[in-house]
């Protein structure tokens, strides 16, 4: 038995049917490769974001942790307030106590002006605030404020981007504009 094949004139008509169905295909591959790339690069880039913000929220505990340590070793004028920092106060030079005896003011200003040196070598543009809390004279509230990393995507979130109210009895401190904050209430 022999096959009888189409004659060469369908073939032809066959071919011309399908041209360009390839080229097409390939556009929409390269359009949806694309769109993933791009969906990376969003997330990459959150991610970025999100990862300098956790960094510094580290440091700013670290801070913290660095200045109540501070504040155990000078316990009377910690509180007797001898440690309260007002938001971008300034500076005053600092008692070189490490080689002479201090009193407990000159130990706690130099203490400040150390860790504010500190504070700014380790988060650029960061300020803080400590203060004796108002419910409790035993309490200090040391906060440290740090420039937001967010864009304008963030602005769309009123709840995370506006100064936080810790409680009522926040002495009035409140995050500056356009920053982050760690708060933390110590007991020296």
């Amino acid at each position: 038995m022999q096959l009888v094949q189409n004659p060469p004139v369908y073939q032809a008509q066959r071919a011309r049917k399908q041209s360009g169905i390839a080229l097409l295909e390939a556009m929409v591959a390269l359009l949806v490769l694309a769109l993933g790339i791009l969906g990376l690069a969003g997330v990459q880039s959150r991610l970025l974001v999100e990862s300098r913000t956790s960094n510094s929220r580290a440091i700013a505990v670290g801070l913290i942790d660095d200045m109540n340590n501070r504040m155990l070793f000078n316990r009377t004028t910690a509180l007797a307030n001898g440690y309260a920092l007002a938001w971008n106060a300034a500076a005053t030079a600092a008692q070189e106590c490490a080689t002479k005896n201090c009193t407990g003011a000159e130990l706690a200003q130099s203490d400040l002006y150390q860790w504010r040196a500190t504070l700014a070598s380790v988060l650029p543009g960061a300020s803080a605030n400590i203060f004796t809390s108002p419910t409790d004279a035993r309490q200090i509230g040391i906060v440290v404020a740090w420039r937001m990393n967010e864009g304008k995507a963030a602005d769309n979130d009123a709840a995370y981007t506006s100064p936080f109210a810790v409680t009522a009895d926040n002495a009035g401190v409140d995050c500056p504009a356009n920053s982050i904050c760690h708060f933390v209430y110590v007991q020296p």
